[in-house]
């Protein structure tokens, strides 16, 4: 039997991570890069992390800089931001055959249904990366804590293909939970992410000045109990010790500039229509209000209109 063939597109910090794991599991896995092509072409790609050296040598790395050079795939990653889900057609179509798993290991939610419907593929799965990492260069990929994974998938025809996919991260050292509903595992992934990468990024600020604040860290638990009455709308219960144990992991973190908080000082597009808007709008779809978060959302969208216009 020939090796299954892994596909990342979005060779950051995400990509880079899971697909180097991948790789030192012994996976056929290919890699699309942008603008750091030609570096990891004569230098490899560089995955330090706490966990071990992930690095992949130029000779031993499948490099590429266009998706219709690349093999068709039984598992395509997609850890682009989800400001670039537009490009998807043009990236992953090339790769499609039939059953391939699409696994978007993105932030946000709704995307699921909406690659599935616009590909009409019967199964779309998404992964919820817990993890702390950073590009912090050309091909250089700076893996702080954590790593474990949760997936789920859209579409019940792919519970087998999920299933291998589970598998075969934990075969390269990858932990991982497999979420039956995608969308329990987007709300509690959010939980997180709608307090400490907005505030991070409208205050400019790491996680451990953010904890060191009190009332910052009331005004956390706030907008998190707002998800959380969001997400019992749609029939996902999240109970009140999963916030307090997100606190507490927090507060015991290294410091970590959020992703979003990246893209500010980087000036680039922020993830807030998958992140803010669909999970606002939910809510409100089914009566229920997210003041709090709407106003942090309001924010980000001002912080957003500056970007685009640099």
């Amino acid at each position: 039997m020939s090796k299954k063939v892994f596909a990342v597109i979005g060779t950051g910090a995400i990509g880079g991570y899971y697909g180097a794991r991948l790789h030192h599991g012994g996976h056929d896995v290919h890699f699309l890069f942008n603008s750091d092509y030609q570096h990891v072409v004569d230098n490899g790609l560089r995955v330090d992390s706490h966990y071990g050296d992930f690095s992949i040598t130029s000779n031993d790395l499948n490099a590429y800089s266009t998706s219709t050079d690349m093999p068709k795939a039984d598992v395509v990653l997609v850890a682009l931001k989800t400001t670039q889900n537009h490009l998807l057609g043009s990236l992953i179509q090339p790769l499609l055959k039939p059953n391939t798993l699409v696994m978007l290991l993105q932030n946000g939610i709704g995307a699921e249904q909406e690659v599935a419907e616009t590909f009409k593929l019967p199964f779309v799965a998404g992964g919820l990366c817990f993890i702390c990492s950073n590009k912090i260069g050309p091909g250089h990929i700076d893996h702080i804590d954590y790593g474990r994974i949760t997936i789920g998938v859209y579409g019940q025809s792919g519970i087998d293909a999920l299933q291998a996919f589970a598998s075969d991260l934990t075969q390269s050292g990858v932990e991982v939970d497999v979420d039956p509903k995608i969308i329990d595992a987007r709300w509690k992934k959010l939980l997180w992410n709608v307090p400490f990468n907005g505030l991070s990024t409208v205050l400019d600020s790491d996680t451990a000045k953010m904890m060191d604040c009190s009332e910052l860290v009331d005004l956390s638990r706030a907008i998190m109990i707002e998800v959380q009455h969001a997400a019992k709308t749609t029939g996902t219960e999240i109970p009140m010790s999963l916030i307090d144990t997100m606190l507490s992991n927090t507060a015991k973190m290294k410091p970590y500039l959020t992703s979003m908080l990246l893209d500010r000082r980087n000036n680039r597009e922020l993830e807030i229509h998958y992140m803010y808007k669909n999970a606002i709008d939910l809510a409100a779809s089914n009566g229920i209000t997210m003041p709090k978060t709407t106003a942090l959302y309001e924010q980000l969208c001002f912080i957003n209109n500056q970007i685009k216009t640099v």
